[in-house]
């Protein structure tokens, strides 16, 4: 029976930066590799957060994204 197994996770941090010319809301992201495989999403969201707040930006939300691999 195939199973996946863990290879890889990262979290991507989006904030807002200002507006354009357009009154358009600017988004910025900052992505931060190696992830454990068992981290969560608390976790995740309280070190966005602290990231953020040691810019002047408006955090909007973070991402895991974790990769595996099927094996035999």
């Amino acid at each position: 029976m195939n199973e996946f197994s863990f290879l890889s996770a990262t979290m991507t941090v989006f904030y807002q930066t200002g507006f354009d010319e357009f009154n358009e809301p600017i988004i910025k992201s900052a992505t931060y590799r190696n992830l454990a495989d068992n981290v969560t999403a608390t976790q995740i969201e309280a070190v966005a957060q602290a990231l953020v707040r040691l810019t002047d930006y408006n955090y909007i939300e973070s991402v895991k994204t974790q990769k595996e691999i099927v094996t035999k």
